[in-house]
């Protein structure tokens, strides 16, 4: 009887909910064709007899080593005391959290030798004592660590072998089973090991399975053999047990799978005798399983007490006994139902702590059968199998006796029988119907079915009798092929809405009404409302409301207003039980008609909602609204505005559903079509589950790297699992946590939030993702709460998990740091008070010192000042001296030899005395590092002997012994000789002044094979240097008081400036005593030259001579006016002198004056000095080049200033020459003829030259664009014979004066005779061109007269014109 139920029960039980008031008449039909009378009788009396109860959904979950499992092969399973599940299988051990596995695998050589779990149990310290081929080892959950099991027993006996079973008793010991070894005992409290040796038969297997007997010990199970009972306390096997029927079905029950005991029962699966069930008190057994439909016998493996039900897994599949109504349901794996079985043979069997069950198979994973709290009927098609035949479900449409007309748009119509769960045959002519349904309307008889493009099919449900309408040319037939939507308004209109427009029915005309206010409309969709309002929606042109009572239609659409139309497009309209008018749209969420202010009312995903594609909506009996979205089904309660989302982990199919797929039927239950079947449910069944899952944190990443407690320098001291606290260091202050919700069932809170105290203000939504990242925390104290936020403004109601976390402070930040920065604060403060007091005290004297040496400084600033200012004031007398001097030694040859020799030694006296100036101008040079060095070829030794003459008659005059000492070889070198003879002759000058009778002097050069250096020493018998003054003389302004042995202030800086020229030359001085005798000892470096380099010493001097007579100043009848402006009476007059044999002078006494003369006379060039009241040299010259009367006029500053800036600023003004005081004459005159001789040049090549122009380097800018500018003015005007000097004049804005004296001035030609030139010089051009005959060419250049042009024109250029080429 039993294998027959089950086994059409488990063709039966795919489709999920059979109610047993229908599933009895089925199988009394069955028997009635069996024709047994007495399973008929004992159907009728169960029917009548037991409750009403419902068959689950058997849809099982599948996880196989595609989805992370280690391997396919489980053979055990449970559940930890945090509500992980664990996995034992055949090539490692799987942790798995819901989402992910996390696998653990081990080598020969690592802590656990095998791979293969067959046990896992946990103890009462949440130890995992885990069983396997090679003994029993155990995993500590804080630690992470794997140990295997040590303990021994009293004889060193331990756990070593193949382990067949192991349990743990009511008072936490563990019984483990070992092959071929018996059975052990583990004392928990006493960490002991007993050891039981069990008998098993020879040749069989040596597997022994294990049952606690409570309260005495265990059942010790072996294979094909009576069971025996090992007695806990006395440590005693008692005697095989045995039956009251004989042993003989206990000697052949083979291999023992799970044994359970169930009220003095034991229920025990064997793999001959299937499932037995051995009565322990009258010593009877019962198989409540013994083969299966084939008549082979039942292999059990395993057994789980679940309710009334027993699951028993065995190699052919699950078999579900109830133990009260002994009905057996058997699950097997089936290829056309993908939530089937994933394989027939079940190792192992757990519930969890959700009443789910996990079963474990060899070959295909994991399966696990949640226990929902929703129940979700899910139709699909199958092949070969009773089910719906197309996937994309449209319509439903009840018929007259209850069975519902479904519409597919891939197969066509079925029809369903709700209370057999059945799809029926219909009719042929029905099933010829196009397949793609979109809608479905029943009247009375009439059956009215909308398809796509195929138009629209009226069915006849009594007759039989089928007419199909389509759109013709006739204005009453259909407005288009392709029919949405079909509704019946209570004055029995029949408005249908296709593709292109809206369409009454005529019944008694069989005829259609098109209506206009919807022409070419996409009406998706027809309803009614309780004040018989049509309610029209359509696609994107919004929704259309018709009031039949006055015939008028109102559009809403979609605008920015607020309270519009969410979207445009509309897919269905539905009211509820209050009255309440409900829009869905397939892009904007949907709303609530407000009647009274004729608004909307809009819920979107901004509010909750999963997904804005909303396609149906169905009020249940409880007032609540189940929306279809793409995103799953929805749960809309419109009193407290929540959702409640529902998704395939919830026991759906699929999450899209499809456009008009929904129906209620009279008992409550939904139907929703999807587009891959559809489903059906009652909400009334549905469980609230008020139960929050745990959270467990599972992974820790700290820098992005992972963190595990075993990791030497972990900051986690256990398992981030358990972790309450963890304490970080500064530099590692980002981390990740990744967090598992331990719930199996698919009901997984949708609405877990996070926040980190100390730094997040608000909760953080955690939209799905399972990991919580923070960055850069600074150190502090922080608190990690991870919770379910259970109410819709955000309060959360209970926290589930916390992690308190501390950033360290880097060492600087800690307390002991800033008690070590207060003590290092108070020392600096004592520190810093004692610093100030010193430094005022120093401050002090330092400001008494800085007051004395800025006094020095300034004696010393006004010295140098005062000696500077002398030294140009006589720089101008010495002038007048020198130059008077070397002109009558050079040109009076009637000087008597007598005074000519004392006027050379004037001249030489002279030449000291400005040496003296000059080298005090030289110091003042050095001090401001302006002395630039000029050197030359020179020959020392030659200069040593012309200096060791000038000094000889003064050391004859003091009677002292002056001697030279000089190298054989002479010494030629490049050096400026200016700077060294001042550096000797300063040398020198001290050795005479302070000696007491004797000087020598000596010059040598090293050897050739040391670096080139000059050495040259004067030594005096004069007083001996103190050691401590020796850096002191070098000082300016200092000498040595020889009776108070102490340096005192003098006026000499002869040393100091020594010292510093000896440094510009890149050398050393140094003063020592040797022999008793003051030494000062100079070295320079040098290159020596060879001896024919020494004849280019002598020529500078000889230039300027030879210059002069080599170029004599031509001068014509009129000889060139020179204006000399200086102050000095005594200068001017022998300037005047010496320049009017050749020039003619114009003299004044400042600038002022020079610029009245310029105005009146024409004045070739100007020499003037610098240094003059009212108006100086640099001012005159730049008034004089910036003018245009006057630019063309060269100036030759003199001057006293030497130093570089005032050259630099007097050619700046526009000077074109500049001469230093004291100067020699004849290079003023040299100059002055220079400058005029090329400027001679320069005319006689522009007049003589036809194709020359006027560009030359004598001319300055201004000068040459004075000269641009003329010329292109006589160009322009070049054929006009009246134009003349007047019109240039007023070109230029001049008086005729001042431009005769500008052309005079710069071309030494009147105006006019500079247009006569300018006119041949045009002729001569055109000439050469040969384009024009000589006559033409007179008149185009401004001639009058041919005669007079060829007379010019010889007289210019040297040739006729008709001669020129």
């Amino acid at each position: 009887m039993f294998k027959i139920i089950y086994n059409e029960i488990n063709t039966l039980s795919f489709f999920y909910y059979i109610r047993p008031k229908f599933l009895f008449p089925f199988l009394l039909i069955y028997m009635l064709k069996y024709k047994n009378l007495f399973f008929v009788v004992f159907f009728l009396i169960l029917s009548f007899t037991l409750p009403v109860w419902s068959l689950p959904s058997y849809q099982f979950k599948h996880y196989d080593i595609n989805k992370g499992l280690s391997q396919n092969t489980v053979l055990s399973i449970l559940q930890d005391k945090q509500g992980f599940m664990w996995f034992g299988t055949k090539h490692g051990l799987n942790r798995f959290d819901g989402k992910s596995f996390k696998v653990f695998k081990f080598f020969p050589n690592s802590e656990v030798k095998d791979n293969v779990f067959r046990c896992i149990l946990q103890d009462k310290d949440e130890k995992l004592w885990l069983g396997t081929d090679e003994g029993v080892y155990i995993y500590e959950p804080r630690s992470e660590k794997f140990q295997r099991f040590v303990v021994k027993t009293t004889t060193n006996d331990s756990v070593r072998g193949v382990v067949s079973d192991m349990i743990i008793d009511s008072e936490g010991d563990i019984w483990i089973s070992v092959e071929e070894k018996g059975v052990y005992l583990y004392r928990y409290g006493s960490n002991t090991l007993d050891h039981f040796p069990v008998k098993t038969p020879l040749g069989g297997l040596k597997k022994i399975k294990l049952c606690e007997n409570k309260g005495k010990g265990v059942w010790a199970f072996p294979y094909s053999m009576p069971f025996l009972q090992i007695d806990k306390k006395s440590r005693k096997i008692q005697p095989l047990f045995s039956l009251n029927q004989g042993n003989e079905i206990l000697y052949n029950t083979g291999e023992i799978g799970s044994v359970i005991e169930e009220q003095n029962n034991l229920l025990v699966g064997t793999s001959l005798q299937g499932l037995l069930q051995i009565n322990l008190v009258e010593r009877t057994y019962n198989k409540l399983l013994a083969s299966d439909e084939t008549g082979q016998p039942i292999f059990v493996r395993n057994i789980l007490r679940k309710g009334d039900d027993l699951w028993v897994a065995t190699e052919s599949g699950i078999y579900i006994y109830n133990l009260y109504s002994r009905e057996v349901i058997n699950l097997r794996h089936n290829n056309v139902i993908p939530y089937s079985l994933s394989d027939n043979a079940v190792y192992s069997l757990y519930e969890d702590n959700e009443g789910g069950v996990w079963m474990g198979t060899y070959f295909g994973g994991v399966n696990y059968f949640p226990n929902r709290l929703t129940y979700f009927e899910i139709f699909y098609p199958l092949e070969n199998e009773n089910s719906i035949k197309g996937r994309r479900v449209r319509e439903f449409c009840e018929n007259m006796d209850g069975r519902l007309w479904i519409g597919t748009e891939d197969n066509g119509l079925n029809l369903f029988d709700p209370e057999t769960s059945q799809f029926l045959p219909i009719d042929s002519k029905l099933n010829s119907l196009y397949h793609n349904i979109h809608a479905l309307f029943r009247d009375g008889n009439i059956l009215w079915i909308g398809t796509f493009s195929k138009g629209l099919n009226c069915y006849n449900l009594k007759t039989k009798t089928l007419k199909t309408y389509y759109k013709t040319s006739q204005s009453n037939s259909l407005s288009e092929n392709s029919v949405f939507s079909i509704c019946k308004d209570r004055n029995n209109t029949l408005w249908i809405g296709t593709l292109s427009g809206l369409n009454t029915y005529d019944y008694k005309e069989d005829s259609f009404t098109r209506i206009k206010k919807l022409e070419g409309a996409f009406v998706q969709n027809i309803f009614e409302d309780s004040e018989g309002n049509i309610w029209v929606a359509t696609f994107v042109k919004g929704l259309y409301k018709y009031d039949p009572s006055i015939k008028i239609w109102k559009n809403y659409v979609h605008t920015s207003a607020s309270g519009s139309l969410p979207y445009n497009k509309i897919t269905s309209v539905y009211e509820d039980s209050k009255k309440s008018i409900w829009i869905t749209t397939e892009g904007g969420g949907f709303c609530q008609y407000d009647k009274k202010n004729d608004t909307f009312i809009t819920w979107n995903s901004s509010n909750g909602l999963p997904n804005d594609v909303v396609y149906q909506i169905k009020e249940d009996n409880f007032g609540n609204l189940w929306l279809t979205t793409n995103a799953g089904l929805v749960q809309f309660d419109p009193e407290k505005k929540s959702f409640k989302n529902f998704t395939v982990e919830d026991g759906l199919k699929t999450n899209q559903f499809n456009y008009k797929s929904s129906y209620k039927a009279p008992d409550g239950t939904l139907y929703f079509g999807s587009i891959d079947g559809f489903i059906r449910f009652n909400p009334a069944y549905f469980k609230e589950n008020n139960i929050l899952p745990p959270i467990v944190l599972t992974d820790f990443y700290l820098n992005n790297l992972p963190a595990n407690v075993s990791d030497k320098g972990s900051p986690l001291k256990e398992s981030i699992s358990y972790a309450q606290k963890i304490q970080l260091p500064y530099n590692k202050n980002s981390f990740t946590i990744h967090y598992a919700i331990l719930n199996y069932s698919g009901l997984r809170p949708k609405n877990v939030v996070y926040k980190l105290e100390g730094f997040d203000k608000q909760w953080i939504p955690a939209n799905g993702s399972q990991s919580v990242v923070y960055s850069n925390l600074n150190p502090g104290k922080y608190r990690l709460i991870i919770s379910f936020d259970t109410n819709s403004s955000g309060g959360v109601n209970k926290v589930s998990k916390t992690l308190d976390i501390i950033i360290k402070p880097p060492f600087w930040e800690t307390w002991w740091a800033y008690l070590l920065y207060f003590l290092i604060i108070i020392t600096g403060i004592f520190e810093l008070i004692n610093y100030f007091r010193q430094r005022t005290k120093r401050i002090h004297l330092e400001k008494m010192r800085d007051f004395e040496q800025e006094k020095e400084k300034e004696l010393y600033e006004s010295k140098i000042d005062f000696f500077t200012n002398v030294a140009h004031e006589i720089r101008t007398p010495l002038s007048l001296i020198k130059a008077p001097l070397d002109q009558i030694l050079r040109n009076d040859e009637t000087v008597i030899a007598d005074v000519k020799d004392n006027l050379k030694v004037m001249s030489k006296n002279t030449d000291r005395l400005m040496d003296l100036t000059n080298q005090l101008l030289d110091f003042r040079k050095t001090e401001a590092e302006l002395y630039k060095l000029k050197e030359k070829r020179i020959n020392l030794s030659e200069l040593m002997k012309e200096t060791f003459d000038r000094f000889t008659p003064l050391a004859k005059q003091k009677n002292i012994s002056f001697s030279l000492k000089l190298p054989e070889k002479e010494i030629v070198t490049k050096i400026d000789a200016e700077a060294f003879t001042k550096i000797i002759s300063n040398l020198i000058n001290n050795a005479v002044k302070y000696c007491n009778g004797m000087v020598n002097i000596s010059l040598e050069a090293l050897p050739e094979n040391h670096p080139e250096k000059l050495i040259f020493k004067t030594e005096n018998d004069g007083a001996v240097i103190p050691e401590k003054f020796k850096n002191e003389i070098f000082k300016p302004f200092t000498r040595l008081n020889k009776e108070k042995d102490k340096i005192i202030t003098g006026t000499g800086i002869g040393l100091t400036l020594t010292k510093s020229l000896i440094e510009l030359l890149k050398g050393t001085i140094s003063y020592q005593v040797e022999n008793n005798l003051n030494v000062f000892k100079i070295t320079l470096p040098i290159k020596l030259l060879s001896e024919k380099e020494t004849i280019e010493n002598k020529r500078e001097s000889d230039e300027i001579l030879e210059k002069l007579d080599k170029e004599k100043i031509q001068t014509s009848k009129k000889q060139p006016s020179l204006l000399l402006v200086e102050d000095d009476k005594e200068l001017k007059d022998f300037l005047v002198k010496c320049l009017k044999n050749n020039y003619n002078v114009f003299i004044s006494a400042n600038g002022k004056e020079a610029l009245e003369i310029l105005k009146e006379k024409n004045i070739d060039l100007v020499i003037s000095d610098v240094m003059m009241p009212e108006m100086d040299g640099f001012e005159l010259t730049s008034f004089i080049k910036s003018h245009i009367e006057y630019s063309h006029i060269p100036v030759i500053l003199l001057t006293a200033k030497v130093n570089v800036q005032s050259k630099v600023q007097g050619f700046e003004v526009g000077a074109d020459a500049y001469i230093e005081k004291p100067f020699s004459v004849e290079v003023l005159l040299a100059q002055v003829a220079s400058i005029l001789q090329n400027r001679e040049k320069f005319r006689e090549i522009f007049l003589k030259n036809p194709f020359k122009g006027f560009n030359n380097a004598q001319l300055n800018k201004s000068d040459e664009e004075f000269l641009q500018k003329l010329e292109d003015i006589i160009q322009e005007n070049i054929a006009n014979p009246d134009f003349n000097i007047e019109d240039l004049a007023e070109q230029f804005f001049m008086s005729r004066a001042s431009f005769y004296r500008k052309i005079k001035g710069i071309l030494d030609l009147t105006p006019n005779e500079y247009l006569r030139v300018a006119r041949l010089k045009k002729a001569a051009q055109l000439l050469k061109e040969g384009n024009y005959r000589v006559t033409e060419i007179c008149y185009m250049v401004g001639f009058n007269s041919p005669s007079y042009f060829a007379k010019c024109f010889q007289q210019q250029f040297g040739v006729l014109p008709k001669d020129f080429s």
